[in-house]
C-alpha cells in the first residue's frame, strides 16, 4: 500500500464524494490536513450540475447583443439559494468570490383534468390568471383554506415539540381541510420542494415540514427571503473549489473503506489501496453504508434508515407542460396527477423555468422537468439525468438525530440528508464533518 500515514506530518484525510458536502469538507479540512478528494464520475459537483450548450438565440440576434451569446450555461440540479437561510453557502460563495443574481421564486399549479391553473408568488394576477376560476367552488375553497393552513401550521409548531410524530397527512385530515386544498396546494407544496410523490409527501413529519416552511417564510403570503442563482451556473463554484484542492481524483470510484486502530484503508476500482488517518463519507447514506467493510451496528441502523426517491430529469425547450395562461406560469410549475392524464409520468411532474430563474435569453427558453420524459417533445430534449432525493419520513428524522453516535475521530459523515436535503444542508454538514475531525471553519 502507498501513502502510509506519518506522525510527523499533517494528517491525511480521504473525502469520498464531490457534491457540495464533500467539496465543503475538503475545503475546510485542507487548511490543516492533506486532503484527497475521490469522485467516481469525471464531473465534480453532484447535484451542482451545469450544462454548457449552444444558444439558439444566436441565430436570432447579433452576437453583440445579450441574446447573441454563442453558449449558455444552465443548471439542472441545484438552482437557487437565498439571503436568509443559506448562511454557510453564502459564506462559501463569498470566500470564492462567486457572482450571484437575484431571481424570482414563484410556484404554479396546473390541473390538466380541469384546466384549473394559478400561480403563487406572482401577485393577484397569478391567482387571477384565469378570472373565470373565481366561479369555481373548488378553486375558491382552496384559496380560502391557504390562510387557515398557515395559521394552523404555525399554531401546531407553537404547541408541539420535536418528539411529535404527527405526519403531514394526519395533520391535514384531522383539521378537515377540503380535498381541493389537499390536491391543489398541500401535496404540490411538498412535491415541488422535495420532488416527492403524493404518498411520501403526506408521510412527512408535520412538525419537521412546518419548521422548514416557517424557516423559509412560507407560512405566510409575505415575508419570503430574496432568492438568488449563481451567475454562469453552479459549476462556477465547483470549479473554483476544485482549483484550491491539491489532490482531486476524478473518475476514481471508491469500492471499500475499512478502518483499524491505526487509520483507514480506501480501495478504489482501479485496484489501488491507500492509507489515510481519517475519512469523510460525503455520499448518500445508502452508498456510505455500502462502502463500509466494517460497518458498526449503529452505522448499519442509522445509515440504513434513509430512503431516496429517484427522479428522471430532462433539460429541454418544450413549454407544453406549463400552464396555458401566461400569468399562471411561474419559476416552478407543478402538474396535478389525475387518472387518465399524463399517463407517461413516472412521478411528480414539476417543470422549472430556467429562463426565468437564471435570466437566460428569452428567445431561447430552457426548462428542467422531472418525471415526464415521455410527455416532452423528443426534438426539444437537450439532456437527460437521474437524480436521487432523500425522503424525509419519521424514521429518517430520527436517524438524523443520531449522527453523533456514528461520528468518531476516524470517520465523519456529510450529506444534505442530515438536514432538509438542500444545498445549505450539504454545505453545513461538510463544515460539521471537518469540525468533527478537528478543523474549524475560522
Amino acid at each position: 500500500m502507498d501513502g502510509m500515514t506519518s506522525t510527523d506530518a499533517a494528517p491525511r484525510t480521504a473525502v469520498v464524494g464531490s457534491g457540495v458536502s464533500g467539496l465543503t469538507a475538503a475545503h475546510v479540512l485542507s487548511r490543516q490536513h492533506r486532503v484527497t478528494l475521490f469522485e467516481s464520475e469525471q464531473r465534480l459537483g453532484g447535484h451542482a450540475h451545469t450544462h454548457t450548450i449552444p444558444s439558439r438565440a444566436r441565430a436570432r440576434a447579433d452576437a453583440s447583443e445579450p441574446d447573441g451569446a454563442a453558449e449558455v450555461r444552465v443548471d439542472s440540479g441545484f438552482i437557487v439559494h437565498n439571503d436568509r437561510t443559506y448562511p454557510h453557502l453564502q459564506r462559501l460563495f463569498a470566500e470564492l468570490e462567486i457572482e450571484v443574481r437575484d431571481t424570482e421564486m414563484s410556484m404554479s399549479i396546473l390541473d390538466p383534468s380541469t384546466g384549473m391553473q394559478y400561480a403563487g408568488g406572482r401577485g393577484i394576477t397569478g391567482f387571477l390568471a384565469r378570472p373565470r376560476q373565481l366561479l369555481d367552488r373548488d378553486f375558491v375553497t382552496m384559496l380560502r383554506s391557504v390562510r387557515r393552513f398557515h395559521a394552523e401550521a404555525s399554531a401546531f409548531l407553537a404547541e408541539t415539540t420535536d418528539e411529535d410524530q404527527t405526519t403531514y397527512g394526519e395533520f391535514v385530515a384531522s383539521r378537515n381541510f377540503p380535498e381541493s386544498f389537499v390536491e391543489l396546494y398541500a401535496v404540490p407544496l411538498v412535491s415541488c420542494v422535495w420532488s416527492s410523490g403524493r404518498g411520501d409527501a403526506m408521510d412527512y413529519p408535520a412538525r419537521y415540514l412546518f419548521q422548514f416552511l416557517d424557516h423559509h417564510g412560507m407560512l405566510s403570503v409575505t415575508g419570503s427571503p430574496q432568492w438568488r442563482t449563481v451567475v454562469g451556473g453552479s459549476a462556477t463554484y465547483v470549479e473554483a473549489l476544485a482549483a484550491r484542492l491539491p489532490d482531486v481524483r476524478r473518475g476514481s470510484g471508491v469500492l471499500a473503506v475499512e478502518r483499524d486502530d491505526d487509520g483507514v484503508t480506501v480501495t478504489t476500482r482501479e485496484g489501488g489501496a491507500e492509507r489515510f488517518d481519517h475519512v469523510v463519507l460525503a455520499t448518500h447514506a445508502d452508498d456510505a453504508l455500502a462502502l463500509l467493510v466494517d460497518a458498526t451496528p449503529a452505522e448499519k441502523e442509522v445509515l440504513g434508515t434513509f430512503r431516496y426517491s429517484r427522479n428522471e430529469t430532462v433539460l429541454h425547450r418544450d413549454d407544453s407542460l406549463l400552464p396555458s395562461a401566461r400569468w399562471a406560469r411561474a419559476s416552478w410549475n407543478y402538474r396535478v396527477a389525475r387518472p387518465g392524464h399524463d399517463t407517461g409520468a413516472t412521478g411528480p411532474v414539476v417543470t422549472y423555468d430556467m429562463t426565468r430563474l437564471m435570466g437566460l435569453p428569452a428567445s431561447d427558453p430552457l426548462y428542467v422537468t422531472l418525471n415526464a420524459t415521455a410527455l416532452i417533445d423528443p426534438d426539444s430534449i437537450v439532456a437527460v439525468m437521474d437524480y436521487a432525493h432523500p425522503i424525509h419520513d419519521l424514521a429518517a428524522v430520527r436517524a438524523q438525530r443520531r449522527r453523533d453516535e456514528i461520528t468518531t475521530g476516524r470517520t465523519a459523515f456529510a450529506g444534505a440528508h442530515w438536514g432538509w436535503g438542500f444545498h445549505e444542508d450539504g454545505c453545513r454538514s461538510g463544515v460539521e464533518a471537518a469540525r468533527a475531525l478537528g478543523v474549524a471553519w475560522t
